[in-house]
C-alpha cells in the first residue's frame, strides 16, 4: 500500500496502523503473560535516524530524497505530515517502509501548530527551515513528559550563526536571519537532536563552524551519512567534536535507515524477562555495549547466531545495578524496561537516572503489577526482586514507560490490559504482531 501524502487527513494519518480507527478511539492492549517466547523477529528501522532524515529533506532544492527502512511508528507518520503541510510531496510505501521526499517548491516556513504538538522530534524542523529559507516559526513542542528538556542550546547556537530568535505574540518562536555564518557552537548536554538541528542550519551557511560537546550517539552517525550524500560536507559525526562547512545548495539522496536499538533492546529484554530463547534480526551489538553487558551480568545470554543474534533468558535474572547516561553509557529510554526485569530477579537492582528528572513515571505502573519498588530519592530507586507480578490495568505515559508494561505483563500472571496506546506506537510498530510471532499471547481491541 503506498500512501500518497497530499490525500489523507490527519485523523486517517495516525490511524494507518490500525485502519478504521479514528484518533479519538480508545484502544487497549491485552497481554496474557507467563509464556516463555520462543522464534525469530525483525528490529524495526530506526525512528531517532529516519526523523532528522525526513527534517533533512527539506535542504534539498533539486531531486527527491529516498529513504527505506522508514518504521510505520506515529512520530514518523506526523512527520510526514508536517512535510506536506509545508508543501512538499511524500509518498509513503507502508509494506516497503519507503518514503519518497520531493521538497523542491516549498515556500511556506510556519510549522503547523496541531502537529508540532504531537512530538518533540518537530524541533528538528526549525534547522533546515533556517537554514534554506533564512527563517523557520514554530508554537507548542510535545513529546513524551519525562521532565525538563531544554531547548535553549538548539536557540543559542542558531543565534551564534547570525539568526535573531524573537517570541511571538500568543506563543511560538520565530527564529530569522538575513545571513547565517559559520560559527563556534557548544552544547551544555551532548543532545542529539540539538546536534542535528545545528548541523541542519549549518549545512548551508557561509564558512565552517564547529559543534562542541556534540553528541555521539549511532543515530547521529547515520543521518550525517545521509547529508553527506546529499553533499553536505560534514566531519566528525560519532565523536564530540562535529566540524561543517556551509555549502551552496544540496540534492536529494537516497539512503537506508538502520535499525533501531531502542526497539532492539525491548526484544531482547522480552525474551529475557520470559525465560525465552530468540533469535532477533538487526541487533547492531556495537550500538549496544553496556545494555548487552548488563543483561549479561542479570543471567542472560547473548550471542551471534548468523544473520541474527540469540538471546535466552535464564531460570532466574540476578540483580543488576545501572547508571543511565549519555551514549555510549546506559540508555535512559532503556531503563523503564530493564527495570521491569529487575522486578523478578532474585534480590535487590539499584537502578540511577541521571539524564531525566522525571523518566521514573514508570514506577507506579509497575508496583501496580505487584513489584517492590522503594520511594525515588535523588532519582535512585530500589528494585526488591523477586516479585511475584500478576496481570493489572495500566496506562502508557510515554513510549518507554509503556514497553516496561509490555515486558512486565509478559512476565505476570494473568492478564494484563494497557491503555493510552498511542505512546507506544510513537516508538514501536507492529510490536504486537511481531511479540505474537514470538508465540506471546496479545491482543489489541
Amino acid at each position: 500500500m503506498v500512501l500518497n501524502f497530499q490525500n489523507p487527513s490527519l485523523s486517517e494519518l495516525l490511524s494507518v496502523l490500525n485502519p478504521g480507527l479514528s484518533m479519538a478511539s480508545e484502544e487497549v492492549l491485552f497481554v496474557q503473560g507467563g509464556r516463555p517466547l520462543c522464534g525469530e523477529a525483525e528490529v524495526q528501522g530506526s525512528k531517532n535516524a529516519a526523523l532528522p532524515m525526513l527534517a533533512a529533506s527539506l535542504l534539498a532544492t533539486e531531486g527527491q530524497t529516498v529513504l527505506h527502512r522508514v518504521p510505520p511508528v506515529k512520530d514518523v507518520l506526523v512527520a510526514m505530515e508536517v512535510l506536506r503541510r509545508l508543501g512538499a510531496k511524500v509518498d509513503y510505501d507502508i509494506r516497503a517502509e519507503t518514503a519518497v521526499i520531493d521538497a523542491c517548491d516549498i515556500e511556506e516556513f510556519r510549522l503547523p501548530e496541531e502537529l508540532t504538538s504531537r512530538f518533540r522530534a518537530s524541533l528538528l524542523f526549525i534547522g533546515p527551515l533556517l537554514g534554506r529559507f533564512r527563517r523557520a516559526w514554530i508554537s507548542e513542542v510535545g513529546g513524551c513528559t519525562i521532565g525538563s528538556r531544554p531547548t535553549d542550546y538548539h536557540y543559542r547556537g542558531f543565534a551564534r550563526l547570525g539568526a535573531r530568535v524573537e517570541g511571538v505574540a500568543g506563543g511560538g518562536i520565530d527564529v530569522v536571519a538575513d545571513e547565517l555564518n559559520g560559527a563556534s557552537m557548544y552544547c551544555d548536554l551532548p543532545s542529539h537532536t540539538g546536534v542535528e538541528n545545528l548541523v541542519m542550519a549549518s549545512c548551508l551557511a557561509r564558512g565552517e563552524s564547529v559543534i562542541e560537546n556534540a553528541a555521539s550517539d549511532p543515530e547521529i552517525v547515520d543521518f550525517v551519512a545521509l547529508l553527506r550524500k546529499m553533499g553536505a560536507r560534514v566531519e566528525g559525526a560519532g565523536t564530540r567534536r562535529v566540524q561543517i562547512a556551509g555549502v551552496e545548495g544540496l540534492v536529494g539522496a537516497e539512503h537506508t535507515v538502520m535499525y533501531d536499538r531502542l526497539d532492539a533492546g525491548l526484544l531482547m529484554m522480552a525474551g529475557a524477562i520470559t525465560g525465552g530463547d530468540i533469535a532477533l534480526k538487526g541487533v547492531v551489538r556495537d550500538h549496544l555495549h553496556v545494555f548487552e553487558a548488563k543483561l549479561q551480568q542479570m543471567g542472560v545470554e547473548v550471542a551471534a547466531a548468523g544473520e541474527c543474534v540469540r538471546v535466552k533468558g535464564p531460570q532466574t535474572l540476578s540483580p543488576i545495578n545501572v547508571v543511565t547516561t549519555f551514549y555510549p553509557g546506559f540508555p535512559t529510554d532503556l531503563q523503564p524496561g530493564i527495570m521491569a526485569l529487575a522486578c523478578i530477579a532474585g534480590g535487590d537492582s539499584y537502578i540511577r537516572e541521571t539524564v531525566f528528572e522525571d523518566r521514573l513515571g514508570h514506577v507506579k505502573n509497575l508496583r501496580a503489577f505487584g513489584a517492590r519498588v522503594s520511594p525515588e530519592k535523588d532519582r535512585l530507586v530500589i528494585v526488591h526482586g523477586p516479585a511475584q507480578l500478576r496481570g493489572a490495568q495500566v496506562k502508557a505515559m510515554d513510549i518507554r514507560a509503556g514497553a516496561a508494561c509490555v515486558l512486565a505483563g509478559l512476565a505476570a500472571e494473568g492478564r494484563t490490559g494497557i491503555h493510552n496506546l498511542y505512546q507506544l506506537d510513537r516508538g514501536h510498530a507492529h510490536i504486537e504482531r511481531r511479540l505474537r510471532g514470538l508465540g506471546a499471547e496479545l491482543e489489541r481491541l
